[in-house]
């Protein structure tokens, strides 16, 4: 029987070679043993095994290179193959009846095996053969340098065949893609009905597609024996003519052509045309053409008046009020909403009528007000038909009809004749009544303490932010009265937070009678309220001192005879105050001073009461040195499901521990990082750190990969030019799926720029991030801009959730925000968990995921880890 010298089933791969070369190393070292052995041993004994396992292993080698298809190598027998060889060669090298044999052979085995044991496998079997050769030397009492250099040439000659496999394997890999693709497109080209052309830059055809033949009838072999030229129809060719040359005389053009041309049968064929000028591609060199048979699209023309009537229902049948205006602000076109909700029948009562007329049906009276309205609709119009641009999600009140209290959100779009000229407007009015008032009661329920009907603490920060917003020379002489009541605790204390309740109640109307209407009035905090005025100092300390009269005066609650008194500190809204809290800072530190000096005292706040701002300055420089001090750490909280008590995931929590300042809240220094600008690089760093953790959690624990990390960003950050690179970047660098990491944006912070934070939310969502909306329930978020932020979860505010037991307000708008997340398809995560009643109240609303102190405070990296590993789950009934 002839057989090749070289026996290849296919493709050379790692395996191919590693047959034919297991079968030369066998025979070489079946020879080595037979000349190196004087005496066979017994067949019973070792030496005798290893003398006979070369003959084992050479058949085998020889029935693997004779019958590749048959005699397979996988993985288990290849392990023992090399075993069996390994222990040949050290068998006969420790009973020195093979003197010098070990580490040439082992060298031998080392650059073989790695070919049909792949990488992994390969790197260990290539490490464990050069410390068998290591260990037979040192046992043979080897001198070190007759036996380094083998030990080395092992090493190296694995690594390289390693190295040989992989790229191998990726040559192979690559040669089946280009077969595949190659395939894949020669199916294409035979199955589309378009036709796909290449010529050269005379316009000759090198290749083409069958469908060829389908379009216009003659086939590619027929065009170019008989130099057949496309007949063009006489009103297209010239265009079409110049098209193609520029295309040819233009590198790396386009063109995109719609004539008629000839079909072999005598008729004319409607034909797309869109070229692509390739003769700089090597693979190509040509002039690519996709050209589309059209002439379907003819007859469809003729089935206009169906398509119309189609759209005629679909247009009526629409909820929304819909209609069309010319470029005078005519009514060309309107549905069947539109029209029942001005009291006409059918479009044609409509059609040519403006706004005006329209309107001036449902007048009562002088109609003054909806002629007023229908000018401010009509002029809206025209400048929409005049600019050419759009008006989208415009919410009015009182829009359209004689109810001044439902909501419209408009849309208006200019409408483009076939030559682009704007030839009129397109608007759509959809009645959002109901989910307004949803709207406006949840921001209500927001803005608004449950118990007094004031304002509440964010409504105070929202009003002291918009004053500070304006201009300078705009902003309002503002003061603010920050009061606490003196002792309130031990009232509440004494008779029950019942009695304290009322008496709040009581204090908040005598308050509200001494104080005129202009005044704003918040309840702060528990025992805390808040005036804002537009009083100078003066007015505003003798506003402060009928304050103390009347709250001093006796309260009568309950046949319980009480005397309550209160501090007070004065602040004026300074040029320099940047935020909300820096003046509530400083009234609040008067407040502190009256208290300091005897209480029931007005104190106004001034230079002596500059401590928190020096401390703040120096926090500020402070912060600048303590990323590069290593001064920043990071802890982890577990969010846990509320189902079965697993963790879900963690958020990040960032701690600063400063020689100077000792451990300090994250509450006082990240607002310094903000206003400085140093929550950008710091939160980068905090991102990595993530990133990196989540990384290591992955290669030791088995249960890492099903969590997510949270990681808090600001909107400063996320408006940062460079943002969005640098966050690639990281989950490049770490290697870390993006949908392991969750960005949390605080819900204020969402909606101080609803429009660029949708954008680069958006963006960030395109790299597979997951995203959260942090406090959600304290930001006042219009639901419109909310149903487009691409977010994943929702975070209730703790504020809500340790209210849920204590407050019907909080647990109403916990309910709210849930049935809201369930509606928008979007997870909720409960912060501030602190007791067992909580977990359980939302177990049954539907919120399946909390965190907090009822089960953990944050921990340090190792601690959660030991977490990830522990099979306890949290209790979490």
């Amino acid at each position: 029987m002839r057989l090749p010298l070289l026996r290849f089933t296919g493709v050379i791969t790692g395996g191919e070679i590693f047959r034919i070369a297991s079968l030369c190393l066998y025979v070489t070292l079946l020879l080595h043993v037979v000349l190196a052995t004087d005496t066979f041993p017994a067949a019973g004994s070792a030496a005798g095994l290893a003398t006979s396992l070369p003959i084992i292993l050479f058949l085998a080698s020889l029935a693997r290179y004779l019958w590749p298809g048959i005699v397979k190598h996988d993985r288990p027998l290849l392990l023992a193959e090399v075993l069996a060889a390994v222990f040949v060669v050290s068998s006969l090298t420790l009973q020195q009846s093979a003197p010098g044999l070990a580490l040439p052979w082992l060298v031998g085995l080392a650059g073989i095996f790695p070919l049909a044991l792949g990488t992994a496998i390969g790197l260990i079997v290539v490490l464990a053969i050069a410390v068998i050769g290591f260990a037979l030397n040192i046992a043979l009492g080897a001198p070190m340098l007759n036996w380094l250099p083998h030990l080395f040439a092992t090493l190296f000659t694995g690594l390289s065949t390693i190295v040989l496999s992989n790229t191998l394997r990726s040559n192979h890999a690559a040669l089946r893609r280009a077969e595949r693709d190659e395939r894949r497109f020669d199916a294409i080209a035979r199955a589309t009905r378009h036709v796909f052309m290449i010529t050269d830059s005379g316009f000759r055809i090198k290749f083409s597609n069958p469908a060829l033949h389908d379009v216009i009838g003659y086939t590619q072999d027929e065009v170019v024996t008989q130099e057949l030229r496309a007949i063009l129809h006489p009103d297209d060719a010239a265009e079409h003519q110049e098209k193609l040359r520029y295309l040819r005389d233009t590198p790396h053009s386009t063109i995109f052509s719609r004539h008629r041309a000839m079909h072999r049968s005598g008729h004319w064929v409607w034909l797309d045309t869109r070229g692509y000028n390739m003769l700089h591609d090597g693979a190509i060199e040509g002039l690519v053409f996709s050209i589309e048979d059209i002439s379907a699209r003819k007859d469809a023309e003729l089935k206009l008046e169906e398509e119309h009537a189609l759209l005629r229902a679909v247009l009526d049948l629409n909820p929304s009020m819909i209609y069309a205006k010319d470029a005078d602000g005519r009514f060309t076109i309107s549905n069947r909403s539109f029209q029942r909700q001005f009291g006409y029948e059918s479009e044609d009562e409509v059609r040519g009528m403006t706004v005006h007329e329209v309107f001036m049906k449902q007048a009562e009276g002088d109609g003054h007000a909806l002629q007023a309205m229908a000018e401010q609709l009509h002029q809206q119009d025209l400048e929409i038909i005049k600019s050419g641009i759009p008006l989208e999600d415009l919410e009015l009140q009182g829009l359209w009809g004689t109810d001044p209290h439902s909501w419209y959100r408009t849309n208006k779009f200019p409408l483009h004749d076939a030559h682009g000229e704007t030839m009129g407007m397109l608007g759509i009015a959809r009645d959002i009544t109901e989910r307004k008032e949803y709207e406006m009661r949840l921001e209500y329920l927001a803005l608004h303490d449950s118990l007094t009907g004031l304002p509440n603490r964010r409504y105070l920060l929202k009003t002291i932010a918009e004053a500070i917003a304006r201009p300078q020379p705009a902003r309002p002489r503002m003061t603010m009265l920050f009061c606490d009541l003196d002792f309130f605790k031990s009232v509440n204390d004494t008779h029950g937070h019942d009695f304290g309740d009322k008496c709040l109640m009581e204090l908040t109307r005598r308050i509200l009678a001494e104080l005129p209407a202009g005044d704003f009035v918040a309840r702060f905090g528990g025992n805390e309220f808040a005036i804002l005025s537009n009083a100078p100092l003066d007015e505003a300390k003798s506003k402060a001192e009928r304050l103390l009269a009347a709250v001093a005066k006796q309260l009568v609650v309950d046949d319980a005879i009480v005397k309550i008194q209160t501090s007070i500190g004065i602040a004026l809204l300074e040029p320099e105050h940047k935020t909300p809290s820096e003046l509530i800072r400083a009234a609040d530190a008067a407040m502190y001073q009256a208290k300091e000096r005897g209480r029931n005292r007005v104190e106004i706040y001034d230079a002596s009461l500059q401590n928190n701002s020096i401390k703040r300055a120096q926090m500020d420089v402070a912060l600048r040195f303590a990323l590069e001090r290593n001064e920043l750490s990071v802890m982890y909280q577990p969010k846990v499901s509320v189902i079965d008590g697993s963790i879900k995931g963690f958020e990040l929590l960032l701690r600063w521990n400063n020689p100077k300042y000792g451990h300090i809240p994250p509450v006082e220094f990240i607002p310094v990082a903000e206003s400085s600008g140093l929550v950008v690089p710091i939160g980068l760093w905090v991102l990595e750190e993530a990133c990196k953790q989540y990384s290591l959690w992955q290669q030791r624990c088995p249960d890492a990969s099903k969590v997510t990390i949270s990681v808090n960003v600001s909107m400063r950050q996320l408006l940062h030019s460079t943002f969005l690179d640098e966050v690639a970047a990281i989950l490049e660098r770490t290697g870390v799926p993006p949908q392991a990491i969750e960005l949390e944006l605080t819900e204020t912070s969402a909606m101080a720029s609803p429009v660029q934070t949708i954008d680069n939310l958006t963006r960030l969502k395109r790299l597979g991030l997951r995203l959260a909306l942090d406090d959600f329930g304290t930001g006042y978020s219009s639901l419109a801009y909310l149903q487009k932020l691409p977010v994943d979860v929702l975070k209730i505010d703790k504020a809500f959730v340790q209210g849920l037991d204590k407050n019907s307000s909080d647990l109403e708008i916990v309910r709210m925000i849930l049935a809201l997340a369930q509606t928008l398809n979007i997870e909720t995560v409960a912060e501030g968990v602190e007791t067992r009643e909580n977990v359980v109240q939302l177990k049954k609303m539907g919120c399946y995921l909390a965190q907090g102190f009822v089960f953990s405070q944050a921990v340090n990296a190792d601690t959660a880890e030991d977490m990830l590993r522990s099979p306890r789950r949290f209790a979490v009934a």
